[in-house]
């Protein structure tokens, strides 16, 4: 018998808890993404990680 292995992500939810978790956040979620205020954060959001992205690629090695 194989032991599954664990991720490092694992936080020990069980997979019911997680999927009620979803239904109830993934409405929010979507509909704060919808808003003009979420659209701005989002768009703040894609330059911080292109820049992070910029910066990582200028570190020498």
């Amino acid at each position: 018998m194989t032991k599954k292995r664990k991720k490092p992500y694992d936080l020990d939810i069980p997979e019911y808890q997680l999927e009620s978790l979803a239904r109830v956040l993934l409405p929010i979620m979507q509909d704060y993404l919808a808003s003009e205020e979420g659209q701005k954060d989002y768009e703040e959001w894609q330059k911080s990680q292109l820049n992070k992205q910029k910066n990582k690629e200028k570190e020498p090695h």
